[in-house]
């Protein structure tokens, strides 16, 4: 009973207040030249008061410039965008200066609140050098963001709410996915290439010593976590570390405004071809035993298809018709050989060369190591005259 009154009031044993959160993270794979879905979308719903917290950070691991962040509350308000993304019926409540107010069943649910990225903002991010040498990126929410937050909470509305876009520009497009080349360079476009995507979070082992040291002065308790990787049907999923909760096709209608906002007619029809091909992929963690979440991984592998095929059937093409050039070579080599007939035409001299050179190469592979033995001998010999 006083382990369920602490986790519920957000109290340790020691006494530090650690309030509740809930984590989601929707990470956008796919590039296309008229709709960027390239991006992190990271939500953190505040399930207890805010009321110990002056600002709290995010920490990705390579470097970002505070122009690739977007606030998305706005964005939610539209259409069913809120059904999509809290997988229920939510309907708009009032709204205020920089938040509104959303219901379920008559009842409110969260509150919802704008993040300004401007320059003296609720946001600003700083660079931190890891110990590989490599740059971090710190997102700090400042004061003024929990300021407006707990300035709510105290009229009532505890459940809070924020939403915010990382494009995946420069360094951070590969950040969470890499692609490698698990064939040669030959087979790679037909067989395809291998994905690797890999999500962590809280992973202390990974941590740089200075985010070791500002996550020791107080952490959230994280009571659950929803990570949603969106791929396109084409990539091929092939191995994942844990089995996912759920997977299905995206619902077009219902994410058309979440990720268009008010998008051109040649945006539209895009996005209309390409939400068919789209997959969502759903992993969760729930807090277990009245223990917070401490960490979380998923990793997946998926095969993406070829595309530059069309390269490779050309030369498939073009080696037939050398093939059959040579075969035509060797028979007028044998007649000219045989029966003292005219020269072997271009076919008969481009097989004598590719003989030829076979020959050389063979011979030249076969000389290299007593040549180099041969080299080597030589150069000491050399050194002890000299």
């Amino acid at each position: 009973m006083v382990r369920g009154a602490q986790r519920l009031l957000g109290l340790e044993e020691i006494g530090c207040v650690r309030p509740e959160v809930e984590l989601h993270f929707n990470l956008w794979r796919d590039l296309n030249t008229s709709i960027e879905t390239n991006f992190l979308d990271i939500g953190l719903r505040f399930r207890t008061s805010l009321e110990p917290v002056k600002q709290f950070y995010i920490y990705i691991p390579c470097k970002i410039h505070s122009e690739h962040l977007r606030d998305i509350s706005q964005v939610l308000k539209f259409g069913q965008t809120l059904d999509a993304v809290f997988n229920s019926v939510i309907s708009l409540g009032d709204q205020g200066d920089r938040y509104y107010k959303t219901t379920n069943a008559g009842r409110h649910f969260t509150t919802i609140y704008s993040i300004d990225f401007s320059v003296d903002g609720d946001v600003h991010v700083e660079y931190i050098q890891n110990d590989d040498q490599s740059t971090g990126s710190l997102i700090i929410f400042t004061e003024k963001l929990c300021g407006r937050i707990r300035k709510q909470q105290a009229e009532g509305c505890l459940n809070s709410y924020i939403r915010f876009r990382l494009y995946l520009k420069g360094p951070a497009s590969e950040v969470f996915s890499q692609e490698i080349d698990v064939n040669d360079h030959f087979t790679v476009p037909l067989i395809g290439r291998l994905e690797l995507t890999e999500f962590r979070l809280n992973e202390k082992r990974s941590y740089p010593s200075s985010i070791a040291e500002i996550a020791r002065k107080g952490q959230f308790n994280v009571a659950q976590i929803h990570y949603f990787l969106i791929r396109d049907l084409r990539h091929e999923l092939t191995m994942q570390h844990k089995p996912f909760r759920k997977v299905r096709r995206l619902e077009g209608k219902l994410w058309r405004h979440y990720l268009l906002d008010n998008g051109d007619e040649r945006r539209v029809a895009e996005y209309e071809r390409l939400a068919d091909r789209m997959v969502i992929y759903h992993w969760r963690e729930d807090a277990q035993d009245k223990s917070p979440v401490e960490d979380f991984v998923a990793f997946a592998s998926f095969r993406a298809s070829a595309r530059n095929i069309w390269v490779y059937l050309l030369i498939a093409v073009l080696l037939g018709a050398v093939g059959s050039s040579l075969a035509t070579g060797v028979a007028n080599i044998l007649k000219w050989r045989d029966y003292d007939v005219g020269p072997p035409g271009w076919e008969g001299w481009l097989m004598l060369i590719v003989l030829f050179g076979v020959a050389f190469g063979g011979l030249a592979r076969l000389l290299a190591p007593p040549s180099l033995r041969l080299l080597r001998q030589i150069a000491s010999w050399r050194r002890k005259i000299l």
